[in-house]
């Protein structure tokens, strides 16, 4: 159940638009993950049995080459990094928690596009699994630990398999959200063994002015009980 803490630690509209403007933008080194890599990323990093630092993970969202990091301005560099760890905040609060409703993101794939649906999600996904601690495995019983692993295939399983590429797009969202919700599952599994669990970040975004709609994690106008991203916002 979320609390009013949790609720703190969730993205404006305009903090989140930046943040996917930012991941593409001459601000980042150009092999920066996008919006979709990152949120695939971190939900492969939470998911892990064992806390990763972030100083662990945060230096692959920039390159995957990380002696290599090179921003432009140093403002730019620090609004870039407080974006990525407020997202980082939100997912942390989010995932497992069947109020919150987490769904992996992933970008529309326009005509001709050289990439399939959901691919960099499962790309950053992946990525995340290898920050996992190598003896991950003697945190838990034995029985946890292979049923863990089962879970882990059984997400990864359909993207690697000969008929993924011919896959349609309907097929492609369909593993993608059964991927979410066995990650959602892992994680609220961690709560309830009372392992140790990430924690947010201390960040600082600057105030943003407050807009004129609904922003995204409100209840809907509608009356649905909803939130507006998942109502009357989906389309937008």
């Amino acid at each position: 159940m979320s609390t009013a803490a949790d609720q703190a630690h969730l993205m404006s509209d305009e903090d989140f638009e930046a943040l996917e403007e930012m991941l593409t933008s001459d601000m980042v080194p150009e092999d920066c993950m996008d919006l979709e890599m990152l949120d695939g990323f971190l939900a492969g990093v939470l998911a892990s049995p064992v806390p990763i630092a972030t100083a662990n993970w945060l230096p692959a969202v920039w390159s995957a080459h990380a002696d290599e990091i090179s921003f432009g301005s140093g403002s730019g560099a620090q609004r870039a990094i407080r974006l990525v760890l407020s997202y980082y905040n939100e997912l942390v609060t989010t995932i497992g928690d069947e109020e919150e409703g987490w769904e992996p993101f992933c970008f529309a794939i326009a005509e001709g596009d050289s990439l399939k649906l959901a691919e960099e999600w499962m790309a950053g996904f992946a990525q995340g699994l290898e920050l996992w601690p190598q003896d991950w495995e003697k945190t838990l019983p034995a029985a946890e630990a292979e049923a863990l692993r089962a879970e882990l295939d059984a997400i990864l399983a359909p993207w690697g398999a000969d008929e993924a590429a011919a896959a349609s797009d309907e097929e492609r969202l369909r593993w993608l959200e059964e991927a979410g919700e066995r990650v959602s599952d892992i994680v609220a599994h961690w709560r309830e063994l009372e392992l140790a669990m990430p924690t947010p970040v201390a960040v600082e975004l600057p105030s943003q002015p407050k807009p004129a709609g609904p922003g995204r994690n409100e209840p809907c106008p509608c009356g649905s009980g909803k939130k507006y991203k998942k109502c009357h916002g989906a389309d937008a």
